[in-house]
């Protein structure tokens, strides 16, 4: 029956009504239907995106006025806090580690990620051009991607070693200097780039690889037609076609450039000189929290470099109009 109307009273309609009652009927039925599935959409929707909702405000929301909160405080990480305003910020200004820590943290970040995408350009255009065991050489090249940091650096220290070190008999067989890779402040922080372009290579290789799979074939063709060489094509086509990929991994980047820490870490395990060549932002925050029991500086740390990030990220995204691509 309709709603609240009898279905005898419908049976006695001329067949045109009942016909009409019927329609109502069923609309209202699929009305109800598909209000049902719409919830339950909605339900498991909720469902999938709740893990990473959870984890944005416990890991990320939180601890950021949580970090804002104390860098406002004198506090051990144990005792009473007490308010000290922005102290724990003049504190900083006035530690010749901080400004270490700022200039390493962007010499790192300038020189790691134009190196990371240069060489993952290259490998990911060798990968694309139609070799057989595509997929064995993308599994290779991304295995350091999935090493552990100290591991990794664990090894290149051996090979790194000024005496014994695989790197400088090559540089010395090819009588070119060799440079005491972890015991020179010169050289150290270099070293540190060459591990982190070593195990990031492989990853935006890949993410490379899945946009240049995505351009037509077409205009290869069209431009091979057109006279166009292999360098103006690459230049006028293919990298403006993956313009949007290589700003996601600029950008993603220099975030984990400027919040570096195992391999850093891993490196930078004596003192004077050689550590200050190494220690970069959240390297600093790590010392102040944990070895010097200084909660407030190394929240303050940490806001500065939130900062940093913002700011560095605002003009990655005001730039992005210049030369990034969407069709």
């Amino acid at each position: 029956m309709t709603e609240g109307v009898p279905e005898a009273i419908l049976l006695g309609r001329p067949p045109l009504l009942r016909q009409q009652g019927n329609l109502a009927l069923h609309m209202t039925e699929v009305i109800k239907i598909k209000k049902r599935r719409f919830n339950k959409e909605w339900f498991w929707s909720y469902v999938f995106i709740a893990p990473m909702v959870i984890g944005t405000l416990v890991f990320g929301i939180f601890p950021l006025f949580y970090s804002l909160n104390i860098s406002l405080l004198n506090w051990d990480g144990i005792g009473e806090k007490t308010f000290v305003g922005l102290q724990n910020f003049t504190n900083l200004l006035h530690n010749e580690k901080f400004f270490f820590e700022i200039k390493n943290t962007l010499v790192y970040t300038l020189t790691y990620v134009p190196l990371c995408i240069f060489f993952s350009v290259i490998v990911a255009v060798l990968l694309n051009q139609g070799i057989r065991a595509t997929g064995i050489y993308r599994v290779i090249y991304f295995l350091p991607n999935i090493v552990m940091p100290v591991a990794a650096v664990m090894v290149w220290r051996f090979m790194l070693n000024s005496k014994f070190g695989i790197v400088n008999m090559l540089l010395r067989f090819l009588h070119l200097p060799a440079p005491n890779w972890i015991s020179d402040p010169g050289f150290v922080l270099s070293a540190i780039v060459i591990v982190s372009v070593w195990s990031g290579v492989g990853y935006n290789a890949v993410i490379l690889l899945a946009g240049l799979q995505g351009i037509s074939p077409e205009l290869y063709e069209s431009a091979r037609l057109d006279g166009s060489g292999p360098l103006n094509t690459f230049f006028r086509i293919t990298i403006p076609l993956v313009s949007p990929t290589l700003f996601f991994l600029i950008t993603m980047g220099v975030m984990g450039g400027m919040k570096a820490f195992d391999i850093v870490f891993s490196f930078a395990n004596s003192s004077g000189p050689l550590q200050d060549a190494t220690r970069t932002l959240v390297y600093g925050i790590y010392e102040r929290a944990f070895n010097f029991l200084k909660m407030g500086e190394a929240s303050a740390e940490a806001v500065v470099l939130f900062v940093l990030i913002m700011i560095v990220t605002a003009v990655q995204f005001a730039l992005e109009k210049k030369w990034v691509h969407y069709e």
